[in-house]
Parts: C-alpha cells; sequence; structure tokens
C-alpha cells in the first residue's frame, strides 16, 4: 500500500513539473526577454557598420563589395565615390587594387594615365597635380607624337595644338571682314569684340594693327614649307605650327603689331595687351616662360578669342589656354 502511494506521488509530481516547465515556456517572453535578439541586417546596413558610406546609385552595393573584394578600405571606397568621375570609377572597379591617394582631388586625372603620371612626376619630381596636367596635354611625350582629330573646330573654345589637329578641308563657315580692316578676316563671333579691343586701346595711345587673322590648311601648310627652307624641322616647330596645328585656320586668331613695328609689339604695348585683352574676350596665347607647354617660343603678337568669361578666367589663375582647356572645358 505504501508502495502503491509512492509511485502515485512520483507520477504526480512529474506531470506537475511537466506542467510547470510547459507553463514557463508558454510565458517566459512576458518576463524574460532576449537581451540579444536575432536581427536580419540590410545590405547597406552591413556596409556602413564596416565604415562605407552609402551612395544613393544603382548597384551600389554590389560596387562598394567588389571594391572590398579588391582589398580597398571603407576609406578609400568613401574617397572614390566623392572625388572620383564616373568614367574614373567605373575603370577602377575593371581593375587591380591601386593606392590612389595621391589623387582623389584632382579633378582632371584619368585612370587610364596612371603609370604615365608616376612616372612623369617622378622624373620632372613636381607637383602630382602638375604631372597630372602636363601628361594630359601629352607633355610626357615629344610634340606631335599623339595627335588628335578635332571633333568640333567651330567652337569658340577649340584647343588647337601640337596634339589637337584641325580636318584639312575646315573652314570657318562664318568669316567676315574686319570692318577697320576689310582685307583681313575673322570669325564672325569674334569682330566685336576685336573692333571694341582696337578702340579702347586707342583711348590709351596704344595703337594696334592686325596684319595675320584667317589662313587656310593649305596656306599654313605653304608658310610651314617655306620656313623649313631656312631652318631645320625641330627649329621651325618652335615658330611656326604645321598645317592643321595652326589656330588661325580656326579664323578666332590674329597676331597684331604696333604701329611702330613691322611684326611685333613693343614693350608698353604688350604690357597693355597683357592687363585689357581678356576684357574684350582675348588671350596672348603664347605667353612668355611657357614654351615647355604650349611648344612655341613667346609671341607677344599672336592673340587668340576664347570669350569674355574664359579669357577672364584665364587672366585670373595666369595659366596658358593649354592648362585652362584640361583643367575646365574637359570631361574625366
Amino acid at each position: 500500500m505504501k508502495k502503491k502511494k509512492l509511485i502515485v506521488i512520483i507520477i504526480a509530481g512529474i506531470i506537475i513539473l511537466g506542467i510547470i516547465f510547459l507553463a514557463f515556456n508558454l510565458t517566459k517572453d512576458l518576463f524574460f526577454k532576449d537581451k540579444n535578439p536575432i536581427v536580419n541586417k540590410t545590405d547597406e546596413q552591413i556596409l556602413e557598420e564596416k565604415g562605407v558610406n552609402f551612395v544613393s546609385r544603382e548597384n551600389f552595393l554590389t560596387e562598394a563589395n567588389t571594391l572590398l573584394d579588391k582589398g580597398y578600405t571603407a576609406d578609400e571606397i568613401n574617397n572614390i565615390y566623392e572625388y572620383m568621375s564616373e568614367n574614373n570609377i567605373e575603370k577602377i572597379l575593371n581593375s587591380d587594387y591601386v593606392d590612389l591617394k595621391d589623387f582623389y582631388q584632382i579633378s582632371n586625372f584619368d585612370f587610364t594615365k596612371l603609370d604615365r603620371y608616376l612616372a612623369y612626376q617622378t622624373l620632372e619630381n613636381i607637383d602630382m597635380k602638375d604631372a597630372v596636367t602636363r601628361v594630359n596635354l601629352n607633355l610626357d611625350e615629344p610634340f606631335y607624337q599623339t595627335i588628335e582629330e578635332i571633333e568640333d573646330p567651330s567652337s569658340i573654345t577649340v584647343l588647337v595644338n601640337k596634339s589637337h589637329a584641325l580636318p584639312s578641308d575646315y573652314v570657318p563657315d562664318d568669316l567676315v571682314s574686319i570692318p577697320s580692316f576689310p582685307n583681313l578676316q575673322i570669325r564672325d563671333d569674334a569682330v566685336d569684340d576685336f573692333e571694341n579691343l582696337i578702340a579702347a586701346a586707342k583711348l590709351d595711345n596704344v595703337y594696334l594693327i592686325p596684319y595675320s587673322t584667317y589662313r587656310s590648311y593649305d596656306y599654313q601648310e605653304r608658310l610651314y614649307n617655306g620656313y623649313l627652307e631656312d631652318d631645320p624641322k625641330d627649329v621651325v616647330d618652335t615658330y611656326s605650327a604645321r598645317p592643321g596645328h595652326s589656330e588661325h585656320q580656326t579664323g578666332l586668331a590674329l597676331d597684331i603689331r604696333s604701329s611702330s613695328h613691322w611684326s611685333n609689339l613693343t614693350d608698353s604695348d604688350y604690357e597693355w595687351m597683357l592687363n585689357n585683352s581678356y576684357k574684350y574676350g582675348f588671350i596672348v596665347r603664347y605667353p612668355k616662360d611657357n614654351s615647355t607647354i604650349t611648344g612655341y617660343k613667346e609671341e607677344p603678337w599672336h592673340i587668340r578669342y576664347v570669350g569674355k568669361e574664359h579669357a577672364q578666367k584665364i587672366h585670373e589663375l595666369n595659366i596658358t589656354f593649354d592648362e585652362y582647356y584640361d583643367l575646365y572645358l574637359t570631361k574625366y
């Protein structure tokens, strides 16, 4: 009898314990909240935890993870998306890891020229920003080695130099005679501003006379070949453009002289030009001490029309048009 009671007590105890256990499991969430609940994080949150700033652009998550896989740190990725152009980002994504710390804030950086930048900067021992601009202008190569044909020769800001050539058949379709010098022609866009330049100079007792304006490709070819009869090509190239590489073919360039000179400006007239021509949309195209960039000796007499806005900026920055074109008019 005692044995049966013991068994009953044991069974009852087991049942009671089962009920208690079941009740506990049903009510534990009410009294014992999980301190570390499992939360499904988004890909964006995972990247942010790694220090990558989210950028609202298509495929950013995939691109950011690709860069992480290539070995870029979060800071490097943030700099890439803050400073690099769309073209550069695409090229970076398709290349192995590269240390870009010297280039993030250089606006005219072109990823495809990275090796040339590094080599030229080391060779010349100059600031990387200057190295980038010079390489973009192909100054790490001999002049006329790399030549690109100009796609829009009629642009007021067209760059014509030793690596940018005009089509041989290009003739501006808006050439007009200069009213005060009817035997000479320039583009219609520039003629009024040139007349205003001449008039303003006279008010300051500076008398300027244009003597060479628009030249055709064929004319430039005859001129250049004529110089070759007197000097070696490497010398001629320092003072005359090869056909297709002359700004005169654009109809936007003029050679001017002082009334007292046959083909040049007096020092005082040149000083006036440097300080005033930009007000009328013109720049001195080949200034002193810039032959390593322009490829030509100083030419006080050669002015180029680029429009008032650009001329003023070039004057304020005190740089050549070649540099200005690369820094402000070229999309990288």
